[in-house]
């Protein structure tokens, strides 16, 4: 009878270890896939600004988008956490 009783603690105990590992993964699968989503979104709004002439950039940002001249010929854009500089040259 012990023996089931310690068994049956010790089946508790993993059950309970494995749940918490299992409620971690989960968080940590939800934060990368957020994470991606919004690389993706700066990803494509920094290509979109590419392909718009140089002078149109500073009227072409959409929200979360700031360009902030750096020079006369020199634009920094910052889209989710990417930086890029775009020149008029380029």
């Amino acid at each position: 009878m012990v023996e089931i009783l310690v068994a049956g603690a010790l089946l508790v105990a993993v059950s309970a270890c494995f749940s918490q590992l299992l409620k971690a993964a989960i968080g940590y699968v939800n934060t990368t896939e957020a994470n991606a989503r919004s690389l993706y979104q700066a990803r494509s709004e920094m290509e979109r600004l590419r392909s718009l002439p140089f002078d149109s950039l500073p009227s072409a940002a959409q929200a979360g988008t700031a360009i902030t001249p750096v020079a006369d010929d020199l634009y920094l854009i910052q889209s989710g956490g990417l930086y890029t500089l775009r020149s008029r040259y380029l």
